[in-house]
């Protein structure tokens, strides 16, 4: 453990006491991401850099006529950003952090590899969390144990399943005692290259995001972080494996940095069949790692083909215009964009607020309004349904959706125009999103530690949907 971890905690410790539920209301600074990330250098397929400014211009302002339901914008908040703390009162600091006896660890530094064509991790580790096996591997079992759950059901890999594309491939997640939520479950793949964490960006990093779903009262139950806490401390292996890691007994910042790295080692895709084709030149065959739909797709989707290769086409470059928000190495722009998506042409409003519901009051933009935030096309044939909603159950029915320009609205991002693409252009596009899918990532179930009373957990359990159980919450809504 470093010192900057220790000066971290000593500025940052009032902070701990104000987080809230699914990473808080998106305003904490604990843990900032990257301020940019860049494209790798003159390859092909990433010739925007991801943190660029994208083209959206703002929306009109949108006066008080019913559009917005404030009331249905507070509980969204109220409830994410106090979860059960708000029922149980506030985690004693102790449980929250506990300074570290550095004498107690017993860790080793971990590197990891970035895949071809990508920046190196380095610069995307936060200088509080570095990279050690022990916190992997710690992190790992904190993933997939549902202890951390009120009734011990579900745990991280419930909605996000290593085998799924690090989702639920469900519309909308299935939370304790059964209770459905109004969000997709975002993939957790290329998360480590994030600069904010959910679909309205609240969360600042992997760090804060994790600490949301364990007190959200559809997640995983209406419960105080101190309860959480107390509950992993009476585990023997938990409390032996935290002197190691951390120098500390077991606790909320500990269990947030561990599934961080996890996360950021883990669940990475890369080597996908367009990489080879982009960023392995030294392979003669390299242009071949694309079909001929694929490359088509690919000129559609606003990506120029390798100057060395002879295939040819008169496919309009950048026609369906994907790249105007899916740019850069990991294609996301990292922003907000209203597609549509949600809104009710009959009420005037959106379902869901979107980045709007999360903005501080006094900075709300009404351009906000229905804006969410750009995900990752990464792997995209493994992570679907698709939309914040889940409402586009298929990569074709998103293709057909974006063809037509979305639904219009007051805020509608102005590059989402009818794209009058044809029958074939289609088809081409959905082969070249298929070319994106990475190596398969291989995540081994681990085993748990057993609780005091000798007796341990399968976390295989927790991976199927939590069945239905009368309940009764304070909420509906489960964001994400």
């Amino acid at each position: 453990m470093s010192r900057r971890s220790g000066l971290f905690v000593g500025t940052g410790l009032a902070a701990l006491l104000t987080i809230g539920g699914c990473g808080g209301s998106g305003t904490e600074t604990e843990v900032q991401g990257p301020a940019k990330v860049t494209d790798v250098s003159s390859a092909p397929g990433t010739q925007v850099p991801a943190g660029e400014p994208s083209s959206t211009t703002p929306g009109k302002a949108v006066t008080p006529n019913g559009s917005i339901d404030p009331k249905g914008v507070v509980d969204v908040v109220k409830n994410e950003v106090k979860g059960g703390e708000a029922s149980k009162g506030p985690s004693r600091i102790d449980h929250l952090y506990d300074f570290p006896d550095l004498k107690l660890v017993k860790d080793e530094p971990l590197e990891v590899e970035a895949p071809m064509g990508f920046p190196g991790l380095t610069s995307f580790i936060p200088a509080t969390n570095n990279l050690t096996k022990g916190k992997v591997e710690l992190g790992k079992q904190l993933y997939f144990d549902p202890r951390i759950s009120k009734n011990g059901t579900v745990s991280c890999a419930t909605c996000h399943d290593p085998a799924k594309g690090w989702t639920d491939n469900m519309p909308t997640s299935v939370g304790i005692m059964g209770q459905v939520g109004s969000r997709n479950a975002p993939t957790v793949l290329n998360t480590v290259y994030g600069r904010t964490m959910f679909w309205d960006g609240r969360a600042p990093s992997l760090e804060a995001q994790c600490q949301g779903p364990p007190q959200n009262k559809i997640e995983m139950g209406d419960q105080s972080y101190e309860e959480i806490v107390d509950r992993l401390r009476a585990i023997p292996g938990y409390k032996e494996q935290f002197q190691k890691v951390f120098g500390t007994n077991v606790t909320l910042d500990g269990i947030a940095k561990a599934i961080a790295s996890f996360e950021r080692v883990t669940a990475i895709s890369g080597n996908s069949a367009y990489d080879k084709y982009v960023f392995n030149t030294e392979d003669e065959n390299h242009n071949k790692a694309l079909t001929e739909s694929q490359k088509r797709g690919m000129v559609l989707f606003g990506l120029k083909l390798n100057e060395d290769d002879d295939f040819k086409t008169d496919v309009v470059l950048k026609k369906a215009n994907c790249t105007a928000c899916h740019s850069g190495f990991n294609f996301t722009d990292e922003r907000f964009h209203n597609l549509g998506v949600g809104w009710v042409e009959e009420q005037g409003k959106f379902k869901d607020p979107g980045r709007w519901g999360v903005s501080a009051t006094g900075a709300k933009d009404p351009s906000e309004l229905g804006a969410f935030k750009t995900p990752t096309c990464r792997d995209i044939n493994r992570t679907g349904p698709y939309m914040h909603d889940g409402s586009e159950p298929t990569l074709e029915a998103v293709v057909e959706y974006y063809d037509k320009g979305g639904l219009k609205n007051p805020q509608l991002d102005k590059d989402m125009k009818p794209l009058n693409l044809t029958a074939q252009e289609k088809t081409d596009l959905v082969e070249f999103l298929k070319a994106l899918t990475g190596a398969p990532v291989e995540v081994a179930l681990p085993t748990l530690p057993p609780g005091p009373d000798g007796k341990t957990v399968d976390p295989k359990a927790a991976l199927e949907v939590p069945k239905k159980e009368t309940a009764q919450f304070d909420h509906q809504f489960l964001v994400r």
